[in-house]
């Protein structure tokens, strides 16, 4: 048998029997089982790949790489933070005037002055109320930084009067001088001062600029209570300053003024940056004269070295840098004699 199949003598050639059956054909099954073919299997061989690690020099100009991109997009970072500082700020001095323009509807169209102080008046009245009563604040206009006990009603800014209209929430913890300490005085009647910035340096509000003071006049305290901001208070947010011709009570301003005495709203300078407190003489001594060699105490601390001014009508625009008055009134802005339809020509 070969291949399984029936191959005996009788059936080779041409003599076989043709009556041999087909079945006799056909393959016989055989005594051992059948083995399943198995496939075949190729093993896979993989190449070694040898990686090698970077050179020195590759290693090198990867860092070179990256200096040179740190060196062109942090200046830009830089310039996009300024531009952001200019923006707040801006905000700020809308939500100021939010405050102003309510104040004015409340009491018959009259600006909130720049400055107050009736002390010497013969019946000073209760301007503002002090907070709490009989805790003096933390700085004022007196040798040492703080008021007599009493009297603090009778002095203050533009910016108290509006902290204390708005309704602003009291500030707690706050650190106050030498001497002072911690007084339970919570500014619940008055705008927040350096100490405030000094004990709680994150503090953010709408009356201050989100840029920070550039400079410091470093006199006795921030106007109108000293004559001029601390060495400590460079590096705090920056003052905005009101025009000091609105101050009342002192004699250097023209007193309460009512919105329509006011003949050119859009030239009428209110508030500006500036580096020496919360307010600005309306003079050379404020604003500047290079020919007396009187610095202007106007803070341009914006990207381009620009200050903002806000002017009676709400309008606010970026200045850049000027030298004195002088310039300030060529641009076509109004300091002194805003109820006078012409300005006098003596700053």
């Amino acid at each position: 048998m070969i291949g399984g199949w029936n191959r005996t003598p009788e059936f080779r050639g041409r003599n076989r029997d043709p009556r041999a059956s087909m079945s006799d054909f056909r393959p016989q099954e055989s005594d051992a089982e059948p083995q399943p073919r198995r496939a075949k299997v190729r093993s896979k061989t993989y190449p070694v790949v040898f990686r090698r690690g970077m050179t020195l020099t590759e290693i090198m100009a990867v860092i070179g790489i990256i200096v040179v991109l740190l060196a062109i997009l942090l200046p830009g970072l830089a310039t996009v933070r300024r531009t952001g500082e200019q923006t707040t700020s801006e905000n700020n001095l809308r939500q100021l005037y939010t405050y102003l323009k309510s104040y004015m509807t409340d009491n018959r169209e009259f600006v909130p002055p720049s400055s107050f102080d009736y002390r010497e008046a013969t019946y000073p009245g209760t301007v503002r109320t002090n907070s709490p009563r009989s805790s003096p604040p933390n700085s004022g206009p007196v040798a040492g930084g703080v008021f007599t006990t009493g009297e603090p009603q009778h002095v203050g800014s533009w910016a108290d009067i509006l902290w204390t209209y708005s309704d602003q929430d009291a500030i707690l913890d706050v650190a106050g001088p030498p001497g002072i300490g911690f007084t339970g005085y919570n500014y619940r009647y008055d705008s927040p001062d350096r100490w405030v910035f000094d004990s709680i340096p994150e503090f953010k509000t709408a009356f201050r600029s989100t840029g920070v003071n550039t400079r410091a006049v470093e006199g006795s305290g921030a106007t109108p209570f000293g004559d001029g901001t601390v060495a400590a208070e460079k590096g705090q947010p920056g003052y905005f300053a009101a025009n000091d011709w609105f101050a009342v009570g002192g004699s250097t301003g023209a007193g309460w003024i009512s919105g329509p005495q006011i003949r050119f709203p859009a030239r009428a300078v209110y508030l500006v940056d500036s580096y020496a407190g919360e307010t600005i003489a309306p003079n050379e001594n404020g604003w500047g004269n290079p020919g007396a060699n009187i610095d202007t105490q106007v803070d341009f601390r914006y990207i381009g070295d620009n200050a903002l001014f806000l002017t009676l009508d709400g309008g606010i625009k970026a200045e850049p840098l000027f030298d004195g008055i002088q310039a300030v009134e060529e641009r076509g802005y109004r300091i002194r004699d805003l109820d006078k339809r012409v300005q006098s020509t003596t700053p």
